[in-house]
């Protein structure tokens, strides 16, 4: 791969530094001002808000006024709204506060097309609703009160191909800085060597002024204990040691601290704090994903930007209770389809030592109405991408960028060349686009066809499955016959052989009248392993063990999620999509006790589901029942006694056993 070609800003001249002031950063999410409708006055300082409602955000105003058939988006999104929004807050600054400081204003996450005044003077617009975003308030602002408006313009839907959230949905933060101060997202951390005695901890940063003998920036490296162990003076450039390193993984996620310090005539004017992991990534053909030095497989899932009871409006203790659930399934690895997160996915991944496949874009022209690739993608998608990278280059969960999804274009190369420029340590892949442009081959639903994984053997690129199995469950509903989708098995699309259970159908019921169906996919569920479109889990499991070339692959979901109701499920009043392993409401379906059982050997668990029984079994005469368990054999006690043990039977399989239960 190509150099780093990220090159610092030299802004500005030189000012004195206040003594002792560094930048100050505080969230600004209470008390706004919102109205669910145009007001394009609403731009100027004097606009008269008093009577619109008083909010915090995050918020996501499509969530909160719920579902109608009609709704703007449309079966993509859930049946929920669009239209415009407006947001009004106030700030009030002292003339001292203001005196030798530079402000700016962030913003983790709007959807969409967000445009942004303070004060009546305009500041910018981001169409894109997935990127975090900044302004620069100084010149603007006065002592006394200031206002900040919003605007964000969802009026034309459908916009994305699932739902999405309409609002600030993210925080907002207000950043205090000397005018010398660290450029925002420049200051990258590598770490290029190392061994059990030492790594090498390479740093570079821009300032936001030029520099020259009076002006030095001292790093330091602090333990999870906050314990300095390596130090660096100079410019914009370090080189650090840090000896008998703890090196970061999905078992040990050990962080470090990266504190660089920015000194004029020896007064400090900026500080700034990064956590950093110390680890070694490879892709290997053949082999597939390495993690310091071992071979490691990616047992993943996909996990939109939603938040079930909460719509998008996430808060970090949800996030968390999301990620600890799979985690504790044994998911180590998560592909961010098809859009970023929010930065507190990031921190919690980095902490709970999750691997992320970083992606950032769906499509690269129009796949939805009035998406983002039909709206703005040619004129935005370069600065998007460099801001995205530049935001999460320094997490260490983030292994992999992908930058689209079932899509086509020639801008390929040059989206794999930013990558590059931005961040030359990380490979890039895609969800099978432009795929002769990748540094990793990843392919979606074509690598769940029988003949595709009977005779691939590798290629001449690392693998990796981007979006597989696809299967659908649905929690306590439990079909005996196997379904396959859209009349299968259709021999075009290269199914895997799944029998029946029984002969008959046994748990029938359905919660309409085949008459009353609006396509054959809305009875295309069951909770056991034998709803899906070309493999089921049990299988695509067993190939992702066996293959030494199968890096990993990230199934089709983890949790169920609002949107593309229409497309399985066959539209209202269904509302959302059944692919995951775990509800909306966060219920574990019976797949995600699969999974434990194969993908977690730290967690003793046994999970019972049941099998079927003959309409015309003799009572007493005992029924199967399935059990998915972390062991090599299983115990069935029933009130107390032993039905017996069993081992496993099958090899893919830790243990799945039956038991004539009386």
């Amino acid at each position: 791969m190509r150099g780093s070609g990220f090159l610092c800003f030299m802004l500005l001249l030189l000012v004195g530094c206040q003594s002792g002031e560094t930048s100050g950063r505080r969230y600004i999410n209470e008390g706004w001002r919102f109205v669910l409708e145009d007001q394009p006055e609403a731009s100027q300082e004097q606009f008269d808000d008093s009577q619109w409602r008083v909010l915090d955000v995050p918020h996501d105003w499509a969530f909160e006024e719920g579902y109608s058939e009609d709704g703007a988006q449309q079966a993509n999104g859930g049946y929920l709204c669009g239209g415009i929004g407006w947001y009004r807050k106030y700030l009030d600054f002292t003339k001292k506060e203001l005196q030798n400081r530079v402000f700016r204003v962030e913003f983790e996450g709007v959807y969409m097309n967000s445009e942004v005044w303070i004060n009546g003077e305009y500041l910018g617009k981001r169409p894109y609703g997935y990127i975090s975003f900044s302004y620069d308030l100084t010149k603007y602002l006065k002592p006394g009160r200031n206002v900040l408006s919003v605007r964000v313009d969802n009026s034309l839907e459908p916009s994305a191909r699932w739902y999405h959230g309409c609002g600030i949905y993210g925080n907002v933060s207000l950043v205090s800085s000397d005018p010398l101060h660290f450029v925002p997202d420049a200051t990258f951390v590598t770490t290029p060597e190392i061994t059990d005695q030492q790594a090498k901890v390479s740093v570079t940063t821009a300032l936001s002024q030029e520099m020259n003998n009076t002006v030095e920036v001292e790093y330091r490296v602090l333990d999870a204990q906050g314990k300095t162990v390596a130090e660096a003076k100079g410019g914009l450039e370090a080189e650090l040691a840090v000896p008998s390193p703890m090196r970061w993984s999905v078992e040990q996620p050990y962080l470090y601290t990266l504190e660089t310090t920015v000194r004029k005539d020896g007064q400090v004017c900026d500080t700034q704090r990064i956590r950093f992991g110390i680890r070694q990534i490879e892709w290997r053909t053949g082999t597939g994903f390495w993690l310091n030095g071992q071979n490691v497989k990616l047992n993943g899932v996909c996990e939109h930007l939603e938040g079930g009871p909460i719509g998008a409006a996430w808060n970090r203790k949800l996030m968390e209770w999301k990620l600890r659930m799979l985690k504790d399934m044994g998911c180590n690895a998560i592909r961010t389809a098809h859009k970023p997160q929010l930065p507190v996915f990031y921190d919690l991944c980095d902490s709970l030592g999750i691997l992320v496949m970083d992606e950032i874009f769906d499509g690269w022209r129009k796949k939805a109405a009035f998406d983002y690739g039909m709206q703005a993608f040619d004129e935005w998608w370069e600065r998007d991408l460099r801001s995205f990278i530049r935001r999460d280059r320094n997490h260490p969960c983030v292994v992999i960028y992908s930058v689209g999804n079932e899509t086509k274009g020639a801008v390929a190369p040059d989206l794999v060349r930013v990558c590059h420029e931005e961040d030359s340590t990380r490979p890039v892949t895609s969800g099978h686009s432009g795929s002769e442009y990748m540094d990793v081959l990843g392919i979606n639903g074509h690598c769940e066809r029988k003949n595709f994984l009977t005779t691939f053997d590798g290629g001449d690129k690392p693998f990796v499955g981007t979006e597989t199995p696809h299967t659908w469950q649905v929690r306590g509903f439990y079909r005996t016959q196997t379904w396959y989708r859209d009349g299968y098995p259709n021999p075009a699309q290269q199914p895997f052989e799944t029998p029946n259970l029984t002969p008959a159908e046994i748990f029938g019921y359905e919660w309409t009248s085949p008459a009353e169906r609006k396509n054959i996919k809305q009875v295309f569920n069951s909770s056991y392993d034998n709803a899906f479109v070309r493999i089921n889990a049990r299988q695509n499991m067993e190939y992702l063990r066996d293959k030494a070339w199968y890096s990993g692959h990230f199934r089709w979901t983890g949790f169920d999620y609002l949107g593309e109701a229409g497309f399985v499920h066959g539209g209202w009043p269904f509302r959302a999509f059944m692919g995951g392993v775990i509800d909306m409401a966060g219920f574990p379906k019976d797949h995600y006790y699969l999974y434990q059982s194969q993908w977690n050997p730290e967690v003793d668990m046994v999970h019972i589901l049941p099998h079927w029984t003959h309409p015309r079994m003799e009572p007493g005469t005992g029924i199967p029942v399935w059990v998915y368990t972390t062991g090599d054999e299983a115990e069935l006690l029933l009130h107390g006694r032993s039905l017996g043990r069993r081992e496993k039977q099958r090899p893919w399989d830790k243990t799945q056993c039956e038991w004539m239960v009386p």
